[in-house]
């Protein structure tokens, strides 16, 4: 049976599919990689259009989770070594166990700038959500989500991404974490899940997606029963629309 990349829908008569597709950047411990992605798709993901930016998808992905990454590593007596990634906005320095973080001058929070940024962020996101709902459910085909596909593949429309505030800094971690990265879907009792919504934790965060169309009244009905689910574990939630919008120096552990 002929593979199918499940971004572009193009098979091997089209497309070929011979390098490894990460779902997870492999600069943020990333290990996992899903066969159903073709070359192209793979290599649109991390380079730039340089007519809109000077960073790539995964770029904006990398820049805010490569700060999480590191915070979360610290207190680990061996880090794992996996992949190597140089910020374009944020020198990150480590010292006795902490970590300083200098914003560099190529990071603006005009309004402009943020909102690609962050419009980016979104895609990458998306994108990893995708690829690892096809990998850990260890599905062949294409999963029919094509408002996941427009927005984080073609960059049509516009897609809500829900970030929400913990209350405490306890976050629970495997012990092959922060090292060897994994995104959860069912982690938590906290995370909710629906034919139309879906949330994830990643490196501590935790995030709320629609995987299909859905209806305003559909996104009040989501936010209710997951703000009823996390009582007593996070106390608000943004729809971020900038970086900066994101605890990605993960405050909470202060």
């Amino acid at each position: 049976m002929k593979r199918k990349c499940i971004w572009c829908l193009k098979d091997e008569s089209a497309e070929t599919f011979e390098k490894k597709a990460h779902t997870i950047p492999k600069s943020l411990g990333g290990d996992n990689y899903y066969k159903n992605i073709c070359d192209s798709c793979n290599s649109y993901f991390g380079n730039r259009d340089s007519t809109l930016t000077t960073y790539s998808i995964e770029e904006a992905l990398k820049e805010a989770f490569n700060i999480s990454r590191k915070r979360l590593l610290v207190p680990e007596r061996t880090k794992r070594k996996v992949g190597r990634f140089k910020s374009k906005f944020f020198e990150i320095k480590e010292k006795k166990g902490r970590l300083s973080l200098n914003v560099k001058t190529s990071f603006r929070f005009t309004q402009g700038f943020q909102s690609q940024l962050c419009r980016n962020f979104k895609r990458g996101l998306y994108k990893m959500v995708y690829e690892e709902l096809h990998r850990q459910n260890k599905i062949d085909e294409y999963l029919n989500y094509n408002i996941i596909r427009e927005f984080a593949r073609y960059n049509k429309g516009e897609l809500p991404v829900i970030y929400f505030f913990r209350s405490f800094g306890a976050i629970m971690l495997m012990e092959e974490e922060p090292a060897k990265t994994i995104l959860y879907f069912e982690r938590m009792t906290y995370l909710f899940s629906s034919e139309k919504f879906i949330e994830i934790e990643f490196l501590g965060h935790v995030f709320g997606f629609p995987i299909t169309n859905f209806s305003e009244e559909d996104f009040k009905t989501y936010l209710n029963q997951s703000i009823a689910l996390k009582k007593g574990h996070f106390k608000s939630f943004v729809l971020i629309k900038k970086l900066t919008d994101i605890d990605i120096t993960l405050s909470i552990l202060n």
